[in-house]
């Protein structure tokens, strides 16, 4: 299997990639194309993965869709799975030209990709045009299926694999201890973390709006990598508000498993274009309440009785929710049981991984 990812950042598609690779119920042989150097061409190296670093100057650069062909017909690849708009574009022509079949696998809804509406549309729309270029759509969630529907993208075209993790590690006393030392958290205060690539649609201003309307010991832990002028935007937001000892960027970082036991929640406040987030699912094997959004497929992961929804930018009711969790210690003891249930039972990456291989097996049949 030849896959296809941007792979400029370590975001959901890359971590869904790595979960699928190291799962122990794959049994299909990968190639890994990617067209930037990072974070996801450094650890596929180190697992010891075949890669192959593609150019590609812009969107419309075609060399790269001879590139890919070459790489597909030398490595012998029986179908080529693509994962953002950019590669899936590149990826459908290639498979045209050398008679492989393409898997594009839905992550997030392409007319809901950005905050730039125009791009959305031509992203959208050409996405739509070619899509009879792909043979097997493989979405994150059901909603993001009905989204397909609605395309008129036929059924038999369409499966659903949920989005899966590795089991972590046992969590403790200890374990939650060194996961606050590294992010510099006091042991008394009330850790809200917020693990995402920081885009507006994120909701991390919502966050720190709520932080803002809750009482004294309440901090926000952002992790992740902030982009544009949104970093900017945030600093600032965190001057004006006046929460600046409430408040820490961790950036990025590589262990987000390890981190996770030293959060007391995880909140999600994003505003759209989340398929089935892969930090909702890290959150509940670890047993970390969720306060999140009904946003595309994040319903779908916490289910009636794993986390707790809030309208979309409503700091006050995502503060409320949080301040709630924060005085009813028996309900984060409930929604943290009920969240490891439902990822034992529904969102494991060997769940993922037999999903992915009864798809090719279906399409190479």
């Amino acid at each position: 299997m030849l896959h296809l990812i941007n792979g400029e950042y370590f975001g959901g598609s890359a971590r869904v990639l790595m979960n699928y690779l190291t799962a122990s119920q794959r049994r299909s042989d990968v190639i890994v194309g990617t067209f930037f150097d990072g974070e996801l061409l450094e650890r596929c190296r180190a697992l010891g993965i075949e890669t192959a670093r593609l150019r590609m100057a812009g969107r419309g650069d075609l060399r790269a869709v001879a590139a890919v062909a070459r790489l597909a017909r030398r490595t012998g690849a029986d179908v080529i799975h693509t994962h953002q708009a950019r590669n899936t574009l590149v990826g459908r022509l290639a498979g045209a030209a050398v008679g492989r079949p393409v898997v594009t696998h839905v992550h997030s809804p392409a007319f809901r990709e950005s905050t730039h509406r125009a791009s959305n549309l031509v992203v959208g729309s050409v996405d739509r045009v070619l899509a009879r270029g792909t043979a097997r759509f493989i979405c994150v969630s059901n909603s993001l299926a009905t989204e397909l529907h609605r395309l008129r993208i036929p059924a038999d075209r369409i499966r659903v694999v949920w989005n899966g993790v590795p089991a972590p590690a046992a969590v403790d006393d200890t374990s939650r201890a060194a996961a606050r030392a590294a992010l510099g958290i006091e042991p008394s205060a009330f850790a809200i973390g917020l693990v995402a690539n920081l885009r507006p649609r994120k909701g991390a201003d919502v966050l720190l709006r709520a932080i803002a309307a809750m009482p004294a010991g309440a901090h926000a832990v952002l992790v992740g990598q902030a982009f544009g002028d949104y970093r900017s935007e945030l600093d600032a937001l965190v001057r004006e508000l006046g929460i600046g000892d409430r408040a820490t960027f961790a950036g990025f970082r590589a262990d987000v498993d390890r981190l996770l036991p030293g959060f007391d929640a995880l909140a999600l406040p994003a505003r759209f274009g989340e398929g089935l987030p892969m930090v909702v699912l890290e959150a509940m094997a670890a047993g970390v309440p969720v306060v999140a959004t009904p946003v595309e497929g994040i319903g779908e992961a916490v289910g009636q009785d794993a986390g707790i929804l809030v309208p979309v930018d409503d700091p006050g009711a995502l503060a409320r929710a949080l301040q709630d969790l924060r005085e009813q210690p028996d309900t984060r003891r409930r929604l943290a049981s009920a969240g490891r249930e439902r990822f034992r039972a529904n969102f494991t990456s060997d769940a993922m991984a037999l999903g992915f291989e009864a798809v090719y097996d279906g399409l190479l049949a």
